[in-house]
């Protein structure tokens, strides 16, 4: 499996333009320290501390902390981008300060690596506690009576940085920098029954599905687990890293089947925003078809089913495909399917019927596979 990019908003936001270069430093301690000057915009990103998809608006969802030249240095807003194009939707709001893109430090400033989850749910670690909470996609502030765990009661206790959060099986994967921690039974007794190691510090995780989540490192390798198995389904990369890159966040669109990224630049020699949305379609790569085995006795006169396996690149069973089969000469029996589609596991089966006398048949497969 692989990802196939397919496009790369750069900048995908902008700063409050001051209007000209400033002669000295911005007017306010932290802006003196954290805005180099000479710059001409009001802001810098200091940090994304949540960027997620929301089913229910079909939006991607950031939200950014900034350090400002105005009153009080810092800034906190939610940026809001279309999940089908990346075009920023709340552009005027932010650039205009308003209070419907304001977020509060509390929630940017005590939430963390906010992803979708279970339920169309989102879902968020707390810098300030060790509960996994489900929070609000306006402002990362926990729901009010809403679901929540602490993985500290556990055994063994663990403070987690990143989670994704399966509560239709009972699931949750957890990480705080290298290990995927995978648990089960977390609403009763929770029991860690895996682990899986990341080649690099993690940035960013997020939910795909009751099966899969996807992984982005510090070094913009990205992987897709399956976390019920558990395994590596896919390691690739981003798109032309670069050596500005501060951190990178992921989330996945469930509607389109797709990965985002939101990637964190440091800003242009005159302070021109350069954070960059990216977008990928996961692509399975086919590597190997298998020679078809029989699953029933070889017995004259029978109708014989033969299985057959399409795998991927990473070990995984490929879906949907037609694969062809065709007897090969000289033939005595007969084949009664000759072609037929994989299954969810990259099966594939054909049923030959034998002759009423004792021979020696040859089954041919082929399967054509698309150009990723």
């Amino acid at each position: 499996m692989g990802l196939w990019h397919r496009q790369t908003i750069a900048p995908c936001m902008e700063y409050l333009d001051h209007g000209q270069c400033y002669t000295g430093s911005p007017p306010y301690p932290y802006g003196q320290t954290l805005l180099k000057c000479p710059r001409h915009y009001q802001q810098a990103t200091n940090w994304v501390s949540n960027f997620f998809y929301d089913q229910g608006s079909d939006k991607l969802i950031a939200h950014i902390v900034l350090d400002a030249s105005y009153w009080p240095s810092w800034d906190v807003r939610r940026y809001e981008f279309s999940a089908a194009d990346g075009a920023w939707l709340n552009r005027g709001s932010v650039l205009s300060r308003s209070d419907d893109s304001w977020i509060g430090i509390w929630g940017a400033a005590y939430t963390q690596n906010a992803t979708l989850g279970s339920f169309g749910k989102i879902y968020a670690c707390r810098n300030s506690e060790y509960y996994i909470r489900e929070v609000l996609a306006s402002c990362g502030e926990p729901v009010s009576g809403g679901w929540s765990v602490n993985p500290y009661t556990w055994n063994p206790k663990n403070i987690y940085r990143f989670a994704v959060v399966n509560r239709y099986d009972n699931l949750l994967v957890g990480a705080s920098s290298w290990t995927l921690d995978c648990w089960q039974n977390i609403h009763a007794t929770p029991e860690r029954f895996a682990q899986l190691r990341l080649p690099n510090v993690l940035n960013s995780l997020t939910y795909e599905s009751r099966n899969y989540c996807w992984a982005i490192t510090q070094d913009g390798v990205i992987l897709k687990a399956n976390y019920k198995i558990p395994r590596w389904e896919m390691i690739s990369t981003v798109q032309n890293p670069t050596s500005d890159t501060k951190a990178y966040r992921i989330a996945f669109d469930t509607k389109r089947k797709r990965v985002e990224v939101f990637r964190h630049r440091l800003d242009a020699a005159d302070g021109a925003c350069q954070n960059q949305l990216e977008f990928y379609y996961p692509m399975v790569n086919a590597a190997q078809l298998t020679q078809p085995v029989p699953v029933n006795s070889l017995r004259a006169g029978n109708r014989i089913i033969l299985a057959a396996h399409l795998i991927g690149d990473a070990g995984e069973g490929v879906t949907p495909y037609t694969v062809n089969g065709e007897m090969v000469a000289p033939v005595e029996g007969r084949l009664v399917t000759p072609f037929a589609g994989t299954e969810l596991n990259g099966r594939v089966c054909f049923q030959y019927q034998a002759p009423d006398a004792a021979c020696t048949e040859t089954l041919q497969l082929d399967v054509t596979v698309e150009e990723t």
